[in-house]
This record gives C-alpha cells, structure tokens and sequence, in this order.
C-alpha cells in the first residue's frame, strides 16, 4: 500500500454528507487506516455552518474517546470579504446579502480565526477553493473559463499563504469539470507560483480520490494529476491523501494508488501529517 491515512472526510455533520461517525471509524479500522480526520465544512461564517461546525466538534471528541486515531479537522473555504462582514453584522445571518458593485475582485476570507478553531478543539483545516468569489453570484454566468482558471489560482496561492490552513485541498477541483479532459490547459507558471508557496509556508498538498473517480476525468487527465502531484512531491512538498468521502464510506485507495504508482509514488511518500503541524 501506499496509502495509510485518510485526512478528509465528511459526516453527518456537514451539511452535503451522510456518513455516520461510527461508520467512518469502523471501516477505517477495516481498512487498517493510522489516521482518519473527520473534516466537515464551514464554508460560511453564519449560524447554521458555525453549528455544524460544533456539532462535528462534539461528536467526533466524543468517538475520539473509543477510537483515538480519529482527528478533527475542518475543511474551510474561502468567502467574499463583503459577504462575511455582512454576516459578522447581522448576527449570523446571510440572509438579504446583496454582493456590492465594485471594479476590483472581492478580498477573501474565512469562516474562523485560527484561534477560534483552536479553542473548539480543531487540530488542522483544509483549505480548498469551490466556487469563485471575485465578483457577485450574477456575474458568475455565462462561465468565462479563463476568469475562473485566474480565480482560482488567486484562491489557492491566497490559502497556501493563510496560517490557518494546514493542506490545500483538492488543488484544482472544479464542479463542472471544466479543465478535466486535459491539465496542461492550466499555466504551469500558475503552479510554480502555488508549489513556491506551499513550500515557503510549509504546507502541505492534498491527493484527492475526486480526481480518480470523476466520471467526466479523462485517463489522460488522471495520469497528468497524478504527475501533477509527484512534481509536488519532488519540490518538496509533502502529499497527504482525502477520500473526501461524503456518504457510504469506503475504500477507494486500491484505484487512486495505481495512478500514483504509475507516476513513481511508492510506500513512504504519501504523509501523514506530523505532530508539530497539528494544532
């Protein structure tokens, strides 16, 4: 195996999973797993995504006492600056926002402090780009993929330089698939940029069975991921593993470790996050 530790997966806690905590400890101690780390979203600084937050924090402090190698973490994802000061100030709520017209694109934030998490008992986050939040939802369409591509460069170099994230999740994941017939469509300068600060923060890349199971991945673009990560690697930037398991948990390390073979990865060089990383 090359693979012995899963650092993102969702449970019942977020609000697009189902995934019983009970369950993932039990088919991680199937699947003879080091570590599983239970990562559940707070996308939105508001009450509902903050209460998932702690509802998370409560169940998997409470599974940690029967299964120790469960870790809690968060997945964080980054939020328009004028969208979160409108929560900030309406008491939690996003509800009536309205993104204010402006020419440059929107500053980025996140839902907590790293203090914050710390004090609910959060070890690491993951830090993962979905969706733009340079300008207004109304802006967004048609898709313009070359404004998107720039924007989520902008995300990823902006996380892999924010002291709060310890992996940068799922570099690259987009939910329409737009560049998934063939990476190279994304400028390698872009992750030259992305790998240098990775490096100089000291975080680490995420290996996400997305990329290996997504129907819309060609076999060309799976092989240039996984070559993808291996450059990573080789830069000195150490590539940790996500299911990013959303429901019905399982193994999917058998399919995504023959990409990763295939690109030169063998036992020892996917990591498990050290302890001087943890909070």
């Amino acid at each position: 195996m090359i693979i012995h530790s899963d650092w993102h997966i969702h449970s019942e806690h977020s609000y697009d999973a189902a995934n019983p905590l009970e369950l993932i400890a039990t088919r991680g101690t199937e699947q003879g797993l080091r570590f599983v780390g239970v990562t559940d979203h707070a996308n939105f600084n508001d009450i509902k995504f903050m209460g998932d937050l702690r509802a998370s924090v409560a169940g998997v402090t409470e599974m940690q006492k029967k299964y120790p190698f469960m870790v809690l973490g968060v997945e964080l994802t980054p939020i328009e600056v004028p969208e979160f000061e409108y929560i900030k100030a309406n008491g939690g709520s996003r509800e009536g926002y309205e993104a204010p017209v402006q020419s440059e694109p929107f500053g980025i934030e996140l839902a907590a402090t790293k203090k914050e998490l710390m004090e609910l008992g959060v070890r690491y986050a993951i830090g993962a780009a979905h969706w733009r939040v340079d300008v207004p939802k109304s802006a967004r369409n048609p898709f313009d993929f070359d404004a998107t591509v720039r924007e989520w460069y902008r995300q990823q170099l902006w996380l892999a330089q924010d002291e709060r994230v310890t992996i940068l999740g799922h570099p690259w994941y987009i939910g329409n698939s737009a560049w998934y017939e063939d990476f190279s469509v994304i400028p390698h300068g872009m992750n030259m940029d992305i790998a240098a600060a990775l490096k100089e923060n000291g975080k680490y890349v995420e290996c996400n069975s997305h990329f290996f199971f997504a129907e819309k991945a060609t076999e060309k673009f799976r092989h240039q991921y996984a070559e993808y990560l291996r450059w990573m690697f080789e830069m000195g930037i150490p590539v940790t593993y996500g299911s990013d398991s959303h429901g019905n948990y399982g193994d999917g390390r058998p399919r995504v470790e023959q990409y990763l073979a295939a690109a030169g990865f063998k036992d020892g060089d996917v990591s498990e996050l050290a302890e001087k990383d943890l909070w």
